[in-house]
């Protein structure tokens, strides 16, 4: 069953980005009344399907991607020959502007679709995990970790990493995540004492992706009313460090070790406003097992219509950035390819998100709509961007490449994308479970 709805939510997340991305091309060509022969999602065989004019839309055996097939659109190998007519509705006679936004609006649909999701989840509302938009005041450091090694302790602040300042948790990991086996600088505060602590960063799990071995706080976001935790004098926004000598790296550590106590006196070390102190906590059995009544910290996300979209409009242009900014470190090898998520990856994650429920689904359908949109912008052919490069040599130009040119990048375009599922394949599977019991 657990593979079933896998497969099932990964096709529901890969045909939602296919269809809205193709309809893009679709829909815009439609516009300029260019004649469409097809509109498939999949490739292969057609199995169904329907007309809308002059327009097969249909669905075909092969369901890993979907094309759209234009008159006079040259020949691609993936879909039938259609050659133009003769009837000026055909691409090639179309200005190149226009032949741009058929090629864009595939990208631009995909950033849409991104942006329509986010909105209508920040109108309805969700919490998040409230230690992201902390301060990055270190709760927990690993043994033996690069941050151990250079001196930082719980309730330290980091300030900034090579000079970038450091506002939240949230743009802290991405700073240390990003460069494993890196040299990093960090400024760090203590008190009314800063000072600078060089530390070299790890390359940890199957990603290979940067740590320095910290954790955020874990912050209390509510103290029930008479339970031990308000009887000790925990407060609503202290942060648990440890718990009977026990450091904590999330919220999720609490109940099992509380659980473990079976009903005795546990020592809690609390963070407060930049003190720590010791509380005896006594937890009550509540009939499903020892509780203190405390619950985690979380930070609601609900706006109006207007806030909604300004907020998804920032939040596509900041995953944006770091896209950009994560392909840059790839390309210089500064991260493993083993960041990268491809087709396998996707289905895993569409699975674990199908299980958790239909908004993380929707979430993950969002996510990867504008990873997808972005990089069909790089300017490699077939990709859109690669179209779109050629269109914009030849504006400059101002005339048509010669076919013999145009045959030569198609052919190095598409051996670059062969390369890259290559190695995204590669990353995939080198992450499964059996593969890493099989080579460690």
């Amino acid at each position: 069953m657990s593979f079933l709805v896998t497969v099932a939510s990964f096709v529901f997340v890969l045909g939602i980005i296919i269809f809205v991305h193709e309809f893009g091309h679709l829909i815009t060509a439609k516009a300029f009344g260019m004649r469409v022969f097809v509109f498939s999602f999949g490739f292969g065989k057609r199995l169904l399907g329907f007309k809308w004019g002059e327009t097969d839309c249909r669905v075909s055996a092969i369901p890993l991607g979907g094309y759209v097939k234009l008159e006079g659109e040259g020949d691609d190998l993936i879909s039938e020959d259609t050659r133009a007519l003769g009837d000026g509705k055909d691409f090639l006679s179309r200005p190149r502007w226009q032949r741009f936004l058929v090629y864009l609006a595939g990208p631009a649909m995909n950033a849409l679709l991104t942006i329509t999701v986010l909105t209508g989840f920040y109108m309805v509302g969700f919490a998040i995990e409230g230690s992201r938009f902390d301060r990055p005041i270190v709760g927990a450091v690993d043994p033996g970790s690069p941050a151990e090694k250079g001196g930082i302790v719980p309730g330290d602040e980091i300030l900034s990493i090579d000079g970038k300042a450091l506002p939240s948790w949230e743009e802290a990991q991405y700073h240390i995540v990003l460069r494993p086996e890196a040299s990093l600088a960090l400024r760090v505060r203590r008190g009314a004492e800063e000072r600078d602590v060089p530390v070299r960063s790890e390359a940890t799990s199957a990603e290979k992706i940067g740590s320095i071995g910290v954790h955020p706080l874990v912050r209390v976001g509510q103290v029930l009313p008479g339970q031990p935790a308000e009887a000790a004098g925990l407060r609503v926004d202290d942060a648990i460090l440890a718990i009977d000598g026990q450091p904590l790296r999330s919220f999720s550590e609490i109940p099992p070790i509380v659980g473990a106590a079976g009903g005795r006196e546990m020592a809690f070390r609390v963070w407060r406003e930049g003190q720590v102190i010791d509380l005896a906590v006594t937890p009550r059995d509540s009939g499903a097992g020892p509780r203190v009544g405390i619950a985690p910290k979380t930070v609601l996300k609900k706006f109006g219509p207007v806030g909604a979209l300004q907020e998804s409009l920032r939040w596509t242009w900041e995953m944006t950035r770091q896209t950009f900014d994560v392909v840059g470190r790839l390309v210089t090898a500064q991260i493993s390819p083993k960041t990268m998520m491809g087709p396998l990856g996707i289905a895993q994650a569409s699975g674990d998100a199908a299980r958790g429920g239909a908004a993380s689904l929707l979430f993950l359908v969002a996510v990867i709509s504008l990873q997808v949109g972005i990089l069909n912008l790089f300017p490699l052919a077939p990709l859109d961007g690669g179209h779109l490069a050629i269109l914009a040599v030849e504006g400059v130009a101002r005339r048509d490449l010669s076919p013999t040119i145009k045959g030569w990048v198609m052919n190095a375009g598409a051996a670059m994308i062969f390369l890259l599922i290559g190695v995204v394949l590669y990353s995939d599977i080198s992450k499964m479970a059996f593969v890493q019991r099989l080579f460690n």
